[in-house]
């Protein structure tokens, strides 16, 4: 029995090998923008703290205008990173979600493969157990008369 070919998907052939790929990729700018964000929030940190030596610890500004300014930072970087981990969650899932379903996708194929073969043995097996057909010529033969 010949072997059946996939659907045909165009140009697009994503294996489970390539969500994996993609989802460690996912983990790791994850990682990246939780590094980023740590090192701004250090940064902004030490500017709310102000400079004992110096009045003026942002350029042109004054040491209330300071602790205002990172204090709204800290906010603003506070609510993008909530946004950011909630929309790289989102596609974590997503991804998880889409390597399971070709996991299942290719399962199901696999078995009706096997089934489909199993199917052949069968049709095979009848082929061979039916009566030979009438010899070439001769007046066919019907089990029923009419």
């Amino acid at each position: 029995m010949g072997t059946i070919p996939p659907p045909n998907t165009g140009d697009l052939h994503v294996s489970v090998e390539d969500l994996d790929a993609a989802a460690a990729y996912v983990e790791r700018l994850k990682q990246y923008v939780d590094d980023t964000i740590s090192y701004e929030m250090e940064r902004v940190k030490e500017r709310m703290k102000g400079d004992s030596n110096s009045a003026q610890s942002v350029p042109n500004g004054t040491p209330f205008g300071a602790y205002e300014d990172a204090r709204m930072q800290w906010q603003a970087l506070t609510k993008s990173t909530g946004n950011m981990e909630m929309h790289l969650k989102t596609l974590s899932q997503k991804l998880a979600a889409l390597k399971q379903g070709t996991e299942d996708i290719a399962k199901a194929f696999r078995d009706t493969e096997e089934r489909n073969g199993a199917n052949g043995k069968e049709i095979e097996r009848l082929l061979e157990a039916a009566a030979p057909p009438p010899p070439a010529g001769g007046a066919p033969i019907y089990p029923y008369t009419a």
